[in-house]
């Protein structure tokens, strides 16, 4: 085995440590049972509502919500910026998988060393953190969000300030899962590249046209156990 000391594995958060539309689901079940309780109404036809919805989800709960209240009398005060809220700053049912737990359990014996750059809401994406128990694989001071540096993935600052805060690594690696923004900037800073492939549920597709090849993984898994062959070598 290779000296892991010196290398640290970044990984983005959203469909790449767990599943995005596990988020929205939770995000829906709060808002929908926030209101049940409130109003008591139905949360099950509520969340098919919202995730149903030929637009907006928000939208389409709003205009059920005005129903419900013009046919019952009952003034409802929560609004869509109220929904909006909700779901952006609730904290989180979601659950690391087995495969994901084995794997980082590992990565952390071997003695690599564990960042996240992802793009998001600060309060969002930690919330998420820690619902995942990402905690006890990560520093946080190694978790990097858009909102608060100031800059998306689209722009280089958040691989540089990583470079930056761990100036003893020799070798750095990016796992993500969106090449449309993923891996330019690790590509171009020298970094290794891996892609998660899609296993049908991602929010965003991977086939896609891309501008530059510098836009593409230098490496593509299926299962995230499958990143150790790459690491350990």
């Amino acid at each position: 085995m290779s000296d892991c000391n010196g290398k640290l594995v970044v990984f983005d958060l959203d469909d790449t440590l767990y599943k995005e539309r596990d988020f929205v689901a939770s995000a829906y079940n709060t808002i929908a049972s926030l209101l049940a309780e409130k109003y008591n109404l139905n949360v099950v036809e509520m969340i098919e509502i919202m995730t149903n919805a030929p637009i907006n989800p928000f939208d389409s709960l709003a205009e059920y919500l005005k129903q419900y209240s013009d046919n019952s009398g009952v003034a409802i005060a929560e609004d869509i910026p109220w929904m909006i809220d909700a779901y952006r700053f609730h904290k989180p049912t979601l659950m690391l998988d087995e495969e994901f737990r084995a794997t980082l359990t590992q990565l952390v014996a071997d003695g690599f060393r564990l960042g996240v750059i992802t793009d998001g809401r600060t309060v969002s994406q930690m919330n998420k953190f820690y619902a995942l128990g990402l905690d006890a694989y990560f520093d946080c001071s190694l978790v990097l969000i858009s909102e608060a540096i100031g800059a998306d993935k689209s722009q280089p600052d958040a691989f540089r300030r990583m470079m930056k805060q761990n100036p003893d690594i020799s070798q750095f690696y990016y796992v993500g899962d969106n090449p449309a923004k993923d891996f330019l900037w690790p590509n171009r800073l020298g970094w290794t590249t891996v892609q998660l492939n899609d296993d049908g549920r991602n929010v965003h597709p991977q086939s896609i046209e891309l501008p530059t090849d510098d836009y593409r993984p230098q490496f593509s898994i299926n299962n995230l156990s499958d990143l150790l062959g790459i690491l350990i070598h």
